[in-house]
């Protein structure tokens, strides 16, 4: 069962003052799923909708049209959904929020963003964040395409593009898809990754 799916997800925010307002549209029509063991990262630029597909998948924002469900249901259970955050926070945030919640057991963590956090503190997150997923939880990261870069040592299962409020673009880092129909297969497949050798693909 996947851990997180989101069906034609829409988002828009009000934007001027007075007669001069018009809706902005954030997301449109997104589809999206998370499975466990999974580690992915949502790519795009300043302003393409990142944060808003993740507070969103948190249960934080009402959209404005799709569905989501988080373990099969409509609600997102507490405790077991996690939104962490270092946007405008001091170095050493991101880490400390994370496992200030690790604590809880999540089996869904919503990271915005990786960017805000320094080379150092950036392994140290990683290293948690395989840590759930290796537990059986997902794991969502949104970066952009540099700060991915600066977290290559990281094995993402997939990489998810986010461009004009759609997801534009689907690519698997790994050589081994992490795509087994069983749980413990997928886990194993995480370890090795994680713990084996370097799994890139070719550029």
């Amino acid at each position: 069962m996947s851990l997180l799916s989101i069906v034609s997800l829409s988002k828009s925010y009000r934007a001027g003052a007075g007669a001069c307002v018009a809706h902005v549209a954030v997301l449109r029509g997104v589809h999206f799923t998370l499975w466990p063991g999974e580690i992915v990262a949502l790519i795009g630029a300043s302003g393409s909708g990142k944060t808003t597909l993740l507070r969103c998948a948190a249960g934080l924002l009402r959209p404005d049209a799709g569905s989501i469900r988080w373990f099969g249901a409509r609600s997102a259970p507490a405790h077991r959904v996690v939104y962490v955050g270092a946007r405008g926070r001091h170095n050493g945030a991101l880490y400390a929020s994370l496992e200030c919640v690790a604590r809880t057991g999540p089996r869904l963590v919503l990271v915005d963003d990786l960017e805000a956090a320094g080379a150092i503190e950036r392994r140290l997150v990683i290293d948690v964040l395989r840590s759930h997923a290796a537990s059986g939880a997902a794991v969502l990261i949104a970066a952009t395409v540099h700060a991915l870069e600066l977290a290559s040592e990281a094995v993402f299962s997939r990489e998810v593009t986010l461009a004009h409020g759609t997801v534009a673009q689907r690519r698997n880092r790994s050589a081994t898809r992490i795509a087994a129909s069983s749980f413990a297969s997928r886990a194993r497949a995480s370890a090795r990754s994680t713990y084996g050798r370097s799994f890139r693909s070719p550029q």
